[in-house]
């Protein structure tokens, strides 16, 4: 049985397959903290491997756009990566259980945990407001078929899938789509932008 958060449900049902509207793009990435003004969402997240490893979570949506659900999807990942969040499991050498960073000022409301060995994770949001960034902790570790390094490339990110919820100004719901490049990052693109 999976141990689920408040408001997990509410994140699993937003990632269902087939939901991502046509304006989901992915354009090369420009870190900034404010989005293209007339524009759609846009999502950023970035992987580093550290003792512990952490997520970057960005939104760089225009004013207005609020991110409420995020998912990261390792299934696809060029390294078959995999969550290593307890000792002695699939994972390889030492574990990091996921934590946020304390000094963040988005509150995470609900997660669909990443299990041991697992390949996805879900976070639910409150406060994520254009401009903010939000930083977890979780270790990622190779699979034995790939070589079972303890270490990961940023190429090995490459491949995973973020999907990502905001709320818009007038109340609106969109989802967006990125996918992990061989730097590690995930950029949604400008939605919308042509």
């Amino acid at each position: 049985m999976l141990n689920m958060m408040p408001g997990a449900f509410l994140i699993a049902a937003a990632f269902l397959p087939g939901t991502l509207p046509a304006s989901a793009q992915t354009t090369p990435p420009q870190d900034n903290n404010t989005g293209t003004p007339g524009c759609g969402p846009r999502v950023w997240v970035e992987y580093t491997d550290d003792d512990p490893d952490y997520f970057i979570i960005k939104n760089r949506a225009p004013r207005g756009w609020t991110l409420v659900m995020l998912s990261i999807d390792l299934r696809n990942s060029a390294g078959n990566l995999v969550f290593d969040t307890h000792e002695g499991g699939p994972g390889v050498g030492s574990a990091s259980p996921f934590y946020p960073d304390p000094l963040t000022p988005v509150r995470l409301v609900g997660t669909i945990p990443a299990q041991d060995g697992g390949r996805t994770i879900g976070l639910q949001f409150e406060e994520f407001l254009q401009g903010r960034d939000y930083t977890f902790h979780v270790d990622l570790d190779a699979m034995p078929s790939s070589g079972g390094r303890t270490w990961v490339l940023s190429s090995d990110v490459k491949g995973a899938r973020v999907l990502a919820t905001f709320m818009g100004p007038s109340g609106q719901s969109d989802k967006i789509e990125a996918i992990f490049d061989a730097r590690a990052e995930a950029d949604s693109g400008a939605g919308g932008c042509v």
